[in-house]
């Protein structure tokens, strides 16, 4: 005999009951999450494990913890509630509909330059919105973008890319060393791979890909591990580490600017460490947002343009 599940408000109510439950583990937190008595939310859980015809949570007296079907159960509710999310979303967006805030992440090859031009001139021109941006590794905040947190995410292209996202190419990302302006790494027409043995190197610690990619370079090249001695959590900080030190470190050129006037140089390599291709992420229930599509326009624009004239771009 088949189950006969409940649709409507019902099972809008049963949704949120279980989502919430599911997430934090306790059956008082996630009451007060939904705005029900504990008491309501335990028979609530109850009738919808009765539906189901399995019990979806192990009780102890340290909380609730999902059941093998109820992982099951949960990964279909995640997914009901990022549709129903983003079909709300795209309704909204397609209806002409204004978003109050605009919130942004970026990675580390959009910090200094293309992001602060990009929120400056969409300030201008939608008033009425508020704009948040935050600095992160893109992989570490694709969640964000999918939960609903992030409007626009812009960083690189390092993983397939989930259900209900879209994806713009931006640039293609070069890595390189970096060293003082007067180290002798500099002053050389040509770096070869063979002249980065030895060095000592600051990297920046939020990017988990970067010391990976940095041994891969090592690897390729046949040389020894590089000598990471310092791993730092701001970027700003990271640079400032290699000016007059014999440190190098690595960074997108995209983040460097007009590197002397900062005590900085790039070393002419014969190969960049890596490259990557980098864009924006949104959601694909966002598009017809106005505020994001002149964002994407205005990120054509700004990619398009070599970086030493971006200062007077905008």
């Amino acid at each position: 005999m088949g189950v006969s599940i409940t649709c409507g408000n019902d099972m809008d109510r049963k949704l949120s009951a279980f989502l919430a439950v599911a997430r934090v583990g306790n059956l008082t937190v996630a009451a007060e999450s939904i705005g029900l008595t504990q008491p309501a939310l335990t028979k609530t859980i109850r009738r919808l494990e009765q539906e189901v015809g399995a019990a979806l949570f192990l009780r102890s007296p340290r909380g609730m913890a999902l059941t093998e079907m109820g992982e099951l159960f949960f990964t279909h509710a995640r997914a009901i509630e990022t549709h129903w999310a983003q079909a709300k979303e795209e309704a909204h967006a397609r209806a002409g509909g204004m978003l109050a805030e605009f919130r942004v992440a970026a990675g580390a090859a959009y910090h200094p330059r293309i992001v602060p031009l990009l929120v400056r001139r969409l300030a201008a021109e939608f008033p009425d919105t508020s704009f948040v941006v935050d600095f992160d590794v893109a992989g570490q905040s694709l969640p964000r973008l999918h939960a609903g947190e992030l409007h626009l995410l812009l960083g690189a292209f390092v993983q397939e890319v989930p259900e209900g996202l879209v994806t713009k190419k931006l640039i293609d990302v070069e890595v390189s060393a970096i060293c003082g302006r007067d180290d002798p790494l500099a002053r050389m027409p040509r770096v070869r791979p063979e002249d980065l043995r030895d060095r000592r190197w600051v990297i920046y610690r939020r990017d988990a890909y970067l010391r990976e990619r940095l041994m891969e370079y090592f690897i390729r090249n046949q040389l020894p591990a590089p000598r990471v001695v310092m791993e730092i959590d701001s970027l700003a900080a990271t640079m400032e580490l290699v000016t007059g030190t014999p440190y190098l470190s690595a960074a997108p050129t995209t983040i460097i600017g007009a590197p002397e006037s900062r005590g900085l140089a790039l070393p002419r390599l014969e190969e960049p460490l890596w490259t990557f291709p980098s864009g924006a992420w949104m959601r694909r229930s966002t598009l017809e947002y106005p505020v994001l599509r002149r964002a994407l326009a205005i990120l054509r624009e700004l990619t398009a343009i070599p970086s030493r004239a971006r200062r007077t771009a905008g």
